[in-house]
């Protein structure tokens, strides 16, 4: 049994989620103590209860001690599994968080599977569902995965009530991400607003494009106003050619404008960077990179803890090799033998 401690590095709900995710695809079973040890808020919300449970369900585990406010579980996976599953957080909280974990179980199994997911579609501190779609889940495509993502209906905080459905069909063994050399000349990107007037979601788009224009790059930025259960407002942001995104969230007497103009700037500063993929897309590339067969190489546009902490979950659970030349806060390569798991 494998023990992790929640609150080494990060702190958070990502050690979490990465530990069940390994523990689920190489069978290894856990042992987490100290569950968020770093948040205000220590132990199991209802989010990471939800997804526990997801991930539990998805291999037959064994799962013990989970509740609202645990700080330790044990889980003792079985077989994954695949088929129709149909889960809901309960909450606005975040369907791309709870895909960071259960996603991979699924990419890399022996049957074909669709999961239908309510909760948060565009949540703080979290990739709204089109980043997943437009910048995370190409680049696991360059891997091999092969996942498709609808985004049903939009869910914003408080109440969430989106509606996400995942499908994946078998993949045996994940080819090791190598990307090409980096080349921007065009952003896309969608502007969103649910139960707010029209205005707001083109003022974010416009904002968003005056900006990226004045930087020479060619910029197309839907507009999309939906129905939702919660107002709210999101943009996202991605270049072509890189794993580049950037995303803005609205909030109550905060100017559409400034909505668009800080995904915009972000999305700049990062693509200036020469980096293949952004900080949040990074983080997600660890864990299949681990359990690729072959070396996989990319520069992120900013080395965070949170990516910091993704690779001690890698080397802990498969041993791989991790090399980073970079800095924390800074533009990083990182280079990782993958294990060449097989499903």
């Amino acid at each position: 049994m494998i023990t992790v401690d929640g609150s080494q590095m990060e702190g958070g709900g990502q050690l979490l989620r990465m530990a069940t995710t390994y523990s689920c695809i190489l069978q290894k079973p856990i042992h987490f103590i100290n569950i968020r040890g770093k948040r205000r808020n220590p132990g199991l919300s209802p989010q990471h209860l939800a997804t526990l449970k997801a991930a539990a369900k998805l291999c037959s585990a064994d799962l013990r001690g989970a509740g609202l406010g645990s700080t330790e579980i044990e889980l003792h996976p079985g077989a994954l599994k695949g088929g129709i599953h149909t889960i809901d957080i309960g909450t606005a909280g975040s369907v791309s968080l709870m895909l960071q974990c259960l996603a991979p179980m699924l990419i890399l199994n022996n049957e074909p599977s669709t999961l239908s997911i309510r909760g948060g579609t565009a949540v703080k501190w979290s990739p709204p569902i089109p980043f997943l779609q437009n910048v995370v889940y190409p680049a696991l495509g360059e891997m091999g995965a092969d996942i498709n993502l609808h985004l049903e209906r939009h869910g914003f905080y408080p109440k969430g009530g989106g509606d996400v459905t995942f499908d994946s069909r078998p993949v045996k063994a994940l080819r090791p991400f190598q990307p090409d050399p980096p080349s921007v000349d065009k952003v896309k990107g969608v502007s969103i607003c649910g139960n707010l007037p029209s205005h707001v979601a083109e003022r974010q788009a416009r904002a968003a494009k005056k900006i990226l224009n004045g930087q020479d790059l060619s910029a197309e930025v839907a507009v999309e106003t939906v129905q939702s259960s919660s107002p709210g407002s999101v943009i996202v942001l991605w270049a072509e050619g890189v794993f580049i995104g950037s995303d803005s969230h609205g909030d109550r007497g905060k100017p559409a404008e400034k909505v668009g103009s800080e995904a915009a700037k972000s999305l700049i500063s990062q693509i200036r960077t020469g980096a293949h993929v952004d900080r949040n897309t990074g983080d997600h590339l660890i864990l299949p990179c681990s359990l690729a067969d072959g070396v996989s190489e990319f520069r992120v546009s900013e080395l965070t803890l949170h990516t910091l902490s993704a690779i001690e979950m890698a080397k802990k659970f498969t041993g791989c090799n991790v090399v980073v030349d970079g800095k924390i806060g800074k533009p990083a390569r990182v280079e990782i033998t993958g294990i060449g798991h097989v499903a």
